[in-house]
């Protein structure tokens, strides 16, 4: 049972690995309400860096959404945003 476990979790693996990282998939979900869907190329960075944060890209169509945050005046930070992947379903 163990052996086939691990058979089972090396074949995954290959496959994941097989698959192209940069490959462009169809969009699976929108962004929640107050989020901009943008590319990941617009916030500088590949489609390949993006899919090694699930949180960013794990769908791997190398879009995500953005939340712009206020930033207090006279704040050093400028174009403070939090992000999430466009994986909300369209109802």
């Amino acid at each position: 049972m163990r052996g086939r476990r691990i058979v089972l979790l090396l074949i995954t693996a290959l496959v994941m690995v097989s698959l192209p990282s940069g490959a462009s998939a169809k969009a699976v979900g929108v962004c929640p309400v107050g989020y901009e869907l943008v590319t990941v190329e617009s916030l500088g960075l590949t489609p390949d860096e993006a899919t090694g944060i699930p949180s960013l890209d794990g769908n791997r169509d190398a879009l995500t959404c953005i939340m712009f945050l206020p930033v207090p005046e006279g704040s050093h930070l400028d174009g403070a945003f939090v992000f999430r992947d466009n994986t909300v379903r369209p109802g």
